[in-house]
């Protein structure tokens, strides 16, 4: 978990000021609300929290920061994104039927399982929201019922899954990197 924890500088600030409150990315239809995970979460252990939207991704869109000519390209088509990764506070069944749930209720309603994997003590779910031929919704549902731990990632906006990764390690949001079926 500790690399799980690991946040830039630029997104603490940006989370930071992001203020809770009904969003013009709550209308996209690759937008899923991260409260209910957000709830599950023990504030008493270490959390890493992630909540972008609109303007603090224009600003990373058109950072001046040079690092990367690619990364209008990479922020100016997202509407969102949104992550939540800690320790879950109470039973360890609350979270695994949360996730359980999400993910049937998103394949229920259109999103494509990407790729799922489930062992005795671990559930991983990639699913993808399409809008014609573009992606613009992409969730990463991970439980682990040994350490409940829990990871809650979406990204709502046009993506280009060959880049998420790059979305991941900008923002040292773990897991992006690593989602599996995305290689």
């Amino acid at each position: 978990m500790t690399s799980l924890r690991a946040l830039s500088v630029a997104a603490v600030l940006a989370a930071a000021s992001f203020a809770h409150a009904e969003s013009p990315a709550s209308s996209s239809a690759g937008y899923v609300d991260v409260n209910a995970f957000r709830a599950l979460i023990d504030e008493n252990a270490e959390v890493v929290e992630v909540n972008l939207e609109g303007a603090i991704l224009q600003a990373m869109a058109n950072s001046k920061d040079g690092d990367d000519p690619g990364s209008k390209d990479l922020f100016s088509k997202l509407k969102a994104i949104h992550a939540v990764i800690g320790t879950v506070k109470g039973p360890a069944s609350e979270a695994l039927a949360l996730v359980k749930k999400t993910d049937e209720k998103l394949a229920a309603a259109g999103w494509q399982r990407i790729a799922r994997i489930k062992d005795e003590s671990s559930t991983v779910s990639v699913l993808t929201h399409t809008t014609g031929e573009k992606i613009d919704g992409l969730v990463a549902l991970i439980f682990d019922t040994d350490d409940k731990e829990i990871v809650f990632a979406n990204l709502a906006g046009e993506i280009d899954l060959n880049r998420i990764g790059e979305i991941g390690e900008k923002l040292h949001v773990p897991g992006l990197n690593g989602v599996p079926g995305l290689h």
